[in-house]
């Protein structure tokens, strides 16, 4: 089996952020995070432990919520302040985004997101942040990957491994 080396490298400027169709430049961090665990530990005696199925198919629930925190010059804080505003007016809450990860193979998205408030605003004399947080209600796709371009030979093989260890269970 040959062994390919690759050097795992993540790119910031490889991270698009498209919300409502504007793709969000001038972001310092972006965190996505499911609100509910997909599973709860159940804990037994003598060592003898479980899991009970709390999220995803059997609750659909599939919500997340995104942070993102912007420099306080960024443009990308007058279009999420333009897209909140007209949800307040008009109710047009419903935006859909997408997170893609170009240097790796993460990818995100939702057609069912709103922004909850508006960014907490801080006025200094230091450079500052905007942090703002949007709710999805569900998540078409939810994928967190790794940063090596192309899939490695080790890595094809590991994933194959635990396919027909996992297809053997069951």
């Amino acid at each position: 089996m040959a062994n390919t080396f690759t050097v795992p490298t993540y790119s910031p400027s490889s991270v698009d952020l498209v919300v409502g169709g504007y793709t969000l430049s001038g972001w310092d961090r972006i965190s996505i995070a499911r609100r509910t665990e997909m599973f709860k530990p159940v804990y037994g005696i003598r060592g003898k432990h479980t899991r009970v199925r709390t999220g995803g198919k059997e609750t659909r629930d599939t919500s997340s919520f995104i942070t993102i925190v912007l420099s306080k010059e960024s443009q990308a804080n007058d279009v999420l302040s333009e897209i909140h505003r007209q949800d307040i007016e008009n109710g047009t809450a419903r935006i859909s985004l997408t997170l893609k990860d170009k240097s790796g193979s993460s990818v995100f998205s939702s057609n069912e997101a709103y922004i909850v408030k508006y960014a907490d605003s801080e006025f200094s004399n230091d450079f500052g942040t905007r942090e703002w947080r949007l709710f999805c209600q569900t998540t078409e796709t939810y994928l967190v990957g790794g940063n090596v371009s192309g899939q490695t030979s080790i890595l094809d093989t590991a994933i194959n491994e635990v396919s027909s260890f996992i297809s053997g269970i069951f």
